[in-house]
């Protein structure tokens, strides 16, 4: 049989040392995880995000037109909350579009005021 050799003591990390890299590494984990919840909640959402755009286009699409009873459809989920009111002289209408959410929570709003030549 073989000799098993003794080759005396292993070096071995104390239990201070183990709990402190324990601590480190928790630590540096939560650091981690508040900056991802923090890029995330900076973030616009994509709805919010779709519905500006979708409001841009219909507002160049109403000024285009130079109708404000245009109905725009094309936009999945939200409603739009059309207003035009007069603004200053003939010709000039303040347009102001909101796109609200599935639970009425505001996702875009539009303001702008349009000059129509020739009008």
């Amino acid at each position: 049989m073989a000799k098993v050799a003794k080759v005396g003591r292993l070096k071995a990390d104390s239990l201070l040392e183990v709990v402190i890299a324990a601590v480190l590494i928790v630590v540096v984990f939560s650091i981690a995880m508040m900056v991802y919840a923090n890029v995330l909640h900076a973030s616009r959402p994509v709805k919010q995000v779709r519905a500006a755009a979708f409001l841009r286009q219909a507002a160049r699409r109403i000024e285009q037109l130079q109708d404000t009873a245009v109905s725009d459809t094309g936009f999945d989920g939200p409603l739009i909350r059309r207003s035009v009111t007069a603004a200053g002289g003939p010709g000039t209408a303040h347009l102001q579009l909101i796109a609200l959410g599935e639970h009425n929570d505001t996702l875009a709003v539009l303001d702008k005021i349009i000059v129509w030549h020739g009008k």
